[in-house]
């Protein structure tokens, strides 16, 4: 009988995980209920599925989780700390961003091609982005 190496038991590991996706972003707010409101309006994060005094966790269509937590926000990253929702054509980042701009929704950057997205800032000046390849 082969005994497992360290090495093995890790490769084993990673094959058990594989593929892997991004489950979840935790953010510190300074609203729960506002951020909670602008995620939910914006990218569909409208499910409640944990909330206690600490801790909001909400859920998208496709499982992904965004955890708010109450507390000071730390100070403004740099502008290339962000995360991104993925829409499935540029049309729909087209019509998101106009609804930011209707809505008065601070935006930082734009790109029409390669990939068309939009990064706005959310109510505690985290840069999220919304993006699609066409």
């Amino acid at each position: 009988m082969i005994e497992p190496t360290k090495s093995t038991l890790t490769d084993q590991a990673v094959l058990f995980m594989s593929p892997s996706r991004l489950n979840h972003v935790a953010l510190t707010v300074s609203d729960r209920a506002e951020s909670a409101r602008f995620y939910r309006a914006y990218f569909g994060f409208g499910a409640a599925v944990h909330e206690d005094d600490h801790l909001l966790i909400l859920s998208d269509e496709s499982g992904g989780l965004l955890a708010l937590s109450e507390g000071d926000v730390p100070l403004q990253p740099p502008r290339t700390t962000h995360f991104g929702v993925q829409l499935e054509t540029g049309e729909a980042v087209r019509a998101l961003r106009g609804r930011f701009a209707a809505d008065g929704v601070a935006q930082a950057e734009w790109q029409e091609a390669g990939p068309v997205r939009v990064q706005v800032f959310d109510p505690d000046g985290y840069r999220v982005e919304a993006y699609a390849f066409d």
